[in-house]
């Protein structure tokens, strides 16, 4: 398992970090309410966006989940989603985030009750990657422990915490539209709000970590630049094959960060 996951990274490494070296102060953590989140921040988006609560938690465990494995590329493509155990061992993932997490709800202006978008946001540390791993070490689901192994080389080989000198960043960690509510800017739009939201609780760095083309779109037009890529066909096995193959155009994994406060860096 350790040759492994040595190969992983040993094969993302050669797409390295695309950019310049920033520095930031530490960055606070003050709670903000409904009343600081304007329903529209560019544009039109047919739904009502607004802070999760705790009652909301089954209901995004079940939302994501069911995106992530009947939607997302890379999930479909290590057939996640053919394991009752991967899907148990997800939704526990999800469930255990939450509590912690900064989660921003799209719910339908006329059925407030439905949920339509989810955008996850959580503190990104140093040791997220390595945590990870620990997850991947204790899954006994083949599928679910190759998904952990990449989104923790994803976590870790971009190496933002030492790219912008800070301790924590603010991380979307999770971004899923209801596949009938897509092409509306709803994605967009609840990246734009984990932005917003980021800027407001005082953390000075955002990122994205793109999975699929779609999301890594979405990110770019959000303001995010792309610092890392890795092509999906370098994350091989010890026999040397692919891991995972996505389906054209999900040919590469990338991470989106930005700073918050541009001109306070230095």
């Amino acid at each position: 398992m350790l040759r492994w996951v040595q190969n992983f990274r040993w094969r993302s490494l050669r797409s390295g970090l695309k950019s310049k070296l920033a520095k930031s102060p530490s960055e606070g953590d003050r709670r903000i309410e409904d009343n600081h989140l304007p329903n529209t921040l560019s544009g039109y988006c047919p739904c009502h966006v607004r802070l999760a609560k705790e009652a909301d938690s089954p209901a995004i465990v079940q939302f994501v989940q069911a995106i992530l494995l009947h939607h997302e590329p890379l999930v479909r493509s290590l057939h996640v989603c053919r394991s009752s155990a991967s899907e148990s061992g997800l939704a526990d993932y999800i469930r255990v985030l939450l509590p912690d997490s900064f989660t921003l709800l799209a719910v339908n202006p006329v059925q407030p009750e439905r949920i339509v978008g989810v955008a996850i946001g959580r503190r990104s540390c140093h040791w997220d990657g390595k945590r990870l791993i620990e997850r991947a070490d204790r899954t006994r689901c083949d599928q679910l422990r190759k998904l952990l192994y990449i989104w923790s080389i994803v976590e870790a080989e971009p190496n933002l915490h030492q790219h912008f000198c800070t301790r924590c960043l603010f991380e979307i960690a999770f971004l899923a539209t209801a596949i009938d509510a897509q092409r509306r800017g709803i994605g967009l739009h609840l990246t734009q709000r984990s932005v917003a939201l980021a800027r407001d609780l005082g953390f000075h760095f955002v990122r994205m970590n793109c999975s699929c083309e779609y999301s890594s779109r979405v990110a770019t037009k959000a303001g995010l630049e792309c610092h890392w890529t890795v092509p999906y066909h370098h994350l091989v096995d010890s026999t040397e094959q692919p891991v995972a193959l996505p389906d054209p155009p999900h040919t590469h994994i990338k991470v989106h960060a930005m700073a918050l406060f541009p001109d306070a860096v230095h």
